[in-house]
């Protein structure tokens, strides 16, 4: 086969020959493609082909070098190249595949495009994943940290309020029990917006007097802004329904961050809170409530962004104005309870927020409470407390010192201390918290709950935490404890919770 044969194989002049020596030195070509004279080296026509040219003595096989771009005098195309050896000659074939590559990229560059687009996607969301976890993990960890401490300095505040105070120590402690009672619903809000974007947060269905709300917020805000010069006004028809069944906490957490935010905005003239209720099908009535203020007013281009988390309002250079998570919380609640809310607003006129809350309506009911009468005698009831700091220990004595339900206390100092304790005397409850220095509390409602003793085995458990987290909270009660009580808890919970346990 020689040169003649190969040139014989080119179709519609695509494929270029090209016979070179040992040494690369052009012996002929064809010149189908590109012009190489005879006599030069193949390496001065292009760069490629330096690379290619030490090959060429120890040639044994075909080398195939595909998609190559080759520029010689002016003419580009995309080539394939294979060296190869024939009867002791050596060849060089260039193969134009100039359309065949130039029509494929676009389809190869988009091919390539929709991989990476879809690992990116995978990572991005890998990345979000990563992010989630990272801020509910520290959400739940700030929240325990905090909540441990609040529980203290608000138990120690209750207490202090029940001894003889002057007027101005007793309005001093009040404006100390507001703080705290706004820090502990900040906690609240932060680990609300953490579980309605994991989807875990739920909501209750029961009875409520909205009358009862109501009153409390008012007594809340004109009691905290008596001093400026913001009045605050109540508005609702005649015919409101009184009795509701729906989630009166989720009601209260949303009209308070409202009523709040109307307060901060406003440094003269009125906020005002108006009610009222349209009766739909199947016992239930559609809620409207309007907070409105005569306050600074919300500036059109910010107007979609209050609802954004962390978003603070500035105005005309001025410090932010807003805690950033008011409103967020309010927007969640309202679609966590299945209703709507909008807000209209005029800069320096004031702005209204208007909320509508499906609720279904309830007839009032008073529930008849009957005193057992007998001899007057209170048997003490036991309760075993594990705690081993001394600030709290104080608090827990002070706290069931001379209570009205007969509940007498003892201290164990670790989780060990509780087991030695309870298999030498019968308790009526063991109160604990999450973990001790010596061993975890999980595992030590399991000790209790394997005892030998039925009696020690049974015997009702309460866990006080400060990880309000809703999987921690299902841990502990998958453990053994028979309630979780939350912290910070008042008193009255505290108690409350204790009666449900102990028969």
């Amino acid at each position: 086969m020689d040169s003649l044969m190969l040139k014989e194989q080119i179709v519609n002049h695509r494929i270029q020959q090209i016979e070179v020596s040992e040494e690369g030195v052009v012996l002929q070509s064809d010149n189908a493609l590109f012009e190489f004279k005879k006599g030069a080296d193949i390496s001065s026509f292009h760069p490629f082909f330096e690379g290619i040219k030490f090959l060429i003595p120890s040639l044994s096989k075909n080398v195939t070098f595909p998609c190559v771009n080759i520029d010689i005098n002016g003419s580009s195309k995309i080539i394939d190249i294979e060296l190869f050896q024939f009867q002791n000659k050596f060849f060089i074939l260039l193969f134009d595949f100039t359309e065949h590559y130039e029509a494929s990229h676009p389809l190869v560059q988009e091919k390539n495009e929709s991989s990476i687009a879809k690992n990116k996607l995978a990572f991005e969301q890998k990345l979000l994943q990563a992010k989630d976890e990272f801020k509910n993990s520290f959400l739940a960890n700030l929240n325990h940290e905090i909540r441990n401490p609040l529980n203290n300095m608000l138990g120690f505040i209750e207490l202090l309020s029940e001894t003889k105070l002057n007027y101005e120590q007793h309005e001093t402690l009040k404006v100390i029990q507001k703080t705290g009672a706004h820090i502990k619903m900040l906690m609240d809000d932060m680990l609300d917006i953490s579980k309605i974007e994991r989807g875990v947060l739920t909501k209750k269905h029961v009875n409520f007097y909205l009358g009862s709300i109501i009153a409390n917020l008012q007594n809340h805000f004109e009691l905290k802004y008596q001093s400026s010069d913001v009045s605050l006004e109540v508005i609702s028809e005649n015919n409101l329904p009184k009795t509701f069944k729906g989630d009166p906490m989720r009601l209260n957490q949303i009209l308070f961050n409202l009523l709040e935010n109307a307060f901060r905005y406003t440094k003269k003239g009125t906020v005002s809170l108006r009610m009222r209720a349209e009766k739909l099908p199947n016992n239930h009535a559609m809620m409207t409530f309007e907070v409105s203020d005569t306050g600074l007013g919300i500036p059109e281009e910010e107007i979609n962004k209050i609802f954004e988390s962390y978003y603070q309002l500035k105005l005309d250079k001025v410090k932010p104005i807003g805690e950033g998570l008011g409103l967020k919380i309010v927007k969640d609640l309202t679609e966590l309870l299945e209703g709507t809310i909008s807000v209209t607003s005029e800069s320096g006129k004031g702005t209204t927020f208007k909320l509508e809350l499906p609720f279904e309506l309830r007839k009032s009911q008073r529930e008849k409470k009957t005193v057992a009468k007998g001899s007057g005698i209170l048997i003490s009831k036991r309760i075993l407390i594990a705690e081993e700091k001394s600030a709290n220990q104080m608090l827990f004595m002070k706290t069931f010192l001379n209570n009205e339900k007969g509940y007498v206390i003892e201290i164990a100092s670790s989780g060990a201390h509780v087991l030695e304790l309870i298999n030498k005397k019968p308790y009526s409850l063991l109160l604990i918290k999450r973990t001790y220095p010596d061993m975890d509390s999980l595992d030590l409602i399991k000790e209790i709950r394997e005892n030998d003793s039925d009696e020690v085995a049974n015997m009702p458990i309460l866990m006080a935490s400060g990880s309000t987290m809703l999987s921690e909270q299902h841990e502990v009660l998958e453990s053994g404890a028979s309630a979780f009580l939350p912290k910070p808890y008042s008193k009255r919970e505290l108690f409350k919770q204790i009666e449900k346990l102990i028969r």
